[in-house]
């Protein structure tokens, strides 16, 4: 996601999951900005030049098309772990780059309890959804994607980890992880 930051505390999610009818994506291209399944990204930062980069980002993204014009990305300069600013409970995926006390403080905000009610909208349309996502359902009952970035949650077990080239660091191989956590 072009607008994530090399910053030690970013938190961003998507909500509104969407379908799309028209791709047959493999799992490669769905992690490219333009083969995504979720319209509207929100992201959190607790540094005000990080949201400015941010902000940049994106804007350059939009002019280059490599985001599409459908989707609507907003950059929240706030603290991820203020719910008095931010509401999770509608997000379908959420993407977290925290150190391990940082992962341990948010964990109780995202990780919804198993008693805890859905708010999430019924989508019928999950049909069209590849594999990969839709095995996170289970009957009607959906649940919440978490990735990580860097460090795992401790004492969870990840459904997916897979190693992240980056460019500017020849030969290095960071860790994401994905979790799937029943709504």
């Amino acid at each position: 996601i072009p607008f994530i930051t090399d910053s030690g505390g970013t938190a961003s999610y998507c909500c509104n999951d969407e379908t799309n009818n028209n791709s047959t994506s493999t799992s490669s291209q769905q992690s490219s900005p333009t083969n995504h399944y979720c319209k509207q990204f929100i992201g959190i930062e607790i540094s005000p030049e990080r949201v400015e980069e941010a902000r940049s980002n994106i804007r350059h993204a939009k002019d280059m098309n490599q985001i599409p014009s459908h989707v609507s990305i907003e950059i929240i300069c706030a603290n991820a772990l203020d719910t008095d600013v931010i509401d999770y409970s509608r997000a379908t995926v959420i993407f977290l780059y925290l150190v391990p006390r940082g992962l341990r403080l948010i964990k109780p905000i995202v990780w919804p309890k198993e008693d805890e009610p859905d708010s999430s909208k019924d989508d019928d349309s999950q049909t069209s959804v590849p594999s990969e996502l839709r095995e996170c359902q289970t009957g009607n009952k959906k649940c919440r994607r978490v990735i990580t970035y860097m460090s795992p949650f401790e004492d969870e077990e990840y459904v997916r980890k897979e190693l992240c080239h980056v460019d500017h660091q020849v030969g290095a191989a960071w860790p994401v992880y994905l979790y799937h956590i029943k709504k």
